[in-house]
């Protein structure tokens, strides 16, 4: 399709389904070849090539990444156990502390839940023995940043820009909540058009400047992120080594993991799947698939590229994340017919739809 067509029928797609603001890209051999911005930043002020998304847990690869290069470097160690350095003092009491290590917390094999304010206690705890089997984990990978930093004495949203963002060129995104960025930053609104705040939610509770999430809320530009997937892609800045390791799939995710092969094309399955570190891994014959995505209350992201051919996708949205979600499947096919990943929305809006309607 024409790229004016595929613009005209993405702004219809938008329009359609309610979403405030859109950034996408279409990335081929390792290029931008395309982007496209919809609806507002904020009120009375287009969306751009300026405007900064709220990437939700796309931020855990920047974390991962970082972890990559500080390994790859010999300043910290991927199967070294982390308690030497952290133990957060409500698993203190527990000696399964001592068996983590940054591995699992890449690969989401921890045992930690994904957030401690979901349990009746609002306190961190072990659901299962860590090294054991997959379960995501947001607090795995603020774990691991609380011990990068206590390891290397540095504050690890530091780290992050010395190791990361500065030599990438991407001095731009934000990982920690920057004031400066707001005005850029699109703006999260609820079913009701209601905006509460920047990196604020409907109950009222908001990130506070000046801190981060190694799991969470990372804000970024469209460009920078399919120039993130392209740095990914070839490796740079760490070695062929680490890369493949990365590249393979450590811990396989069972009936979550990106593809059903019972829903899509035999082509479209792939030989391998699960996580590798920090990213999902799609294994076929003769290519590599490196995604992550992202959602939260008021944005779903998706981000990916194919490790031959450099080809690539990123499709931000900022909106309700019903709305979102039924949006998805439809930008998928409409960017990239042939990826295999829209039948994963689609279950998963089907799934928040039914949640929808008991409530």
């Amino acid at each position: 399709m024409h790229a004016a067509a595929v613009d005209e029928a993405f702004a219809e797609l938008v329009r359609r389904h309610g979403i405030n603001t859109a950034g996408v890209a279409l990335i081929d051999g390792g290029e931008i070849a395309w982007t496209g911005y919809y609806g507002e930043q904020s009120p009375g002020v287009a969306a751009s090539e300026t405007t900064l998304f709220n990437v939700a847990s796309i931020t855990k690869v920047f974390t991962a990444e970082t972890v990559l290069r500080l390994a790859d470097a010999g300043k910290l160690s991927l199967d070294e156990p982390m308690a030497p350095y952290w133990v957060d003092p409500d698993i203190a009491y527990d000696s399964r502390h001592r068996q983590l290590t940054p591995r699992m917390a890449l690969g989401h094999t921890t045992g930690l839940p994904n957030w401690r304010f979901m349990s009746p206690e609002r306190k961190l705890h072990f659901v299962r023995d860590p090294g054991t089997a997959y379960g995501y984990s947001g607090e795995g990978y603020e774990y691991l940043a609380q011990y990068a930093g206590k390891r290397l004495d540095a504050d690890f949203g530091d780290l992050v820009r010395q190791y990361l963002l500065e030599p990438a060129g991407m001095s731009g995104a934000a990982y920690s909540i920057r004031e400066d960025t707001f005005a850029r930053l699109a703006e999260a609104r609820d079913g009701h058009g209601r905006f509460h705040g920047h990196y604020c939610r409907p109950n009222g509770w908001c990130r506070k400047p000046g801190t981060y999430s190694a799991a969470d809320d990372m804000a970024i530009t469209v460009t920078d992120l399919a120039r993130f997937l392209s740095l990914a892609r070839s490796g740079d800045g760490y070695s062929d080594a680490m890369r493949e390791q990365r590249d393979r799939v450590h811990v396989d995710l069972g009936d979550q993991n990106p593809v059903d092969c019972a829903r899509v094309a035999p082509r479209q399955c792939p030989v391998s799947q699960g996580y590798g570190l920090g990213w999902q891994v799609l294994h076929y014959d003769d290519d590599t698939l490196l995604t992550h995505g992202g959602s939260d209350w008021s944005e779903l992201a998706l981000s990916y590229i194919h490790v031959r051919s450099g080809d690539g996708l990123v499709i931000l949205f900022n909106a309700p994340n019903l709305r979102a979600l039924a949006a998805m499947p439809e930008a998928i096919r409409l960017l990239d017919p042939g990826s295999p990943l829209a039948s994963k929305y689609e279950q998963w809006y089907e799934k928040a739809r039914q949640q929808s309607a008991s409530d």
